[in-house]
């Protein structure tokens, strides 16, 4: 009977989180957009500044 108490919030605070989640309509990243951001960082050597 104590299992209701722990398990009943945490699935009604499933179920609304899925409810926005659906609602709010997340979507997956845009490739394009990550491309152009991944052109943003220099590119990386081997080559450690902070050590001999």
């Amino acid at each position: 009977m104590i299992w209701l108490y722990i398990l009943l919030p945490v699935i009604i605070l499933g179920g609304i989180a899925i409810y926005f989640d659906k609602r709010s309509g997340s979507n997956p990243p845009d490739e394009v957009q990550l491309r152009g951001k991944i052109k943003e960082y220099p590119p990386e050597n081997n080559h450690n500044s902070y050590g001999p």
